[in-house]
């Protein structure tokens, strides 16, 4: 696969788990400054790493977030919740997370991402039992 090849997978890929509203955001706004570093996250971090068959993207999301929540980067963790059920993890899967990070990466961390999904539930409409 060649870089162009795997830029369209990477793009493939990063708008089937982040959406497409997300992914064109990204996109419009490229410029002289940000144009390389949006090349390279669509080729290498969604062309190549997401798009390996080692891990089904339901695993993807959930140790992507134990991570990002473990490092505390919280604009990310944030989009990463809210594409996470396009993998098909649920609301029960997504509490548990937080509930096995607040053992191994602290509980501010895990109370701060319980209350980020808290926000993105409501805003997705998913904050009841029927949406499991």
């Amino acid at each position: 696969m060649d870089d162009k090849e795997r830029y369209q997978q990477g793009i493939k890929v990063r708008t089937e788990v982040l959406g497409e509203k997300h992914v064109n955001a990204s996109l419009t706004k490229l410029n002289e400054f940000n144009t390389d570093f949006q090349d390279f996250i669509s080729r290498y971090a969604w062309g190549e790493v997401w798009s390996r068959p080692g891990l089904s993207r339901h695993t993807r999301s959930l140790v992507t977030m134990a991570i990002l929540l473990s490092l505390g980067r919280e604009a990310e963790l944030r989009m990463h919740i809210r594409a996470c059920f396009n993998n098909g993890v649920t609301r029960d899967e997504l509490k548990e997370l937080f509930l096995h990070c607040s053992l191994y990466a602290g509980l501010p961390a895990s109370n701060a991402a319980m209350h980020m999904a808290e926000e993105i539930l409501a805003e997705l409409n998913l904050n009841s039992s029927n949406n499991e």
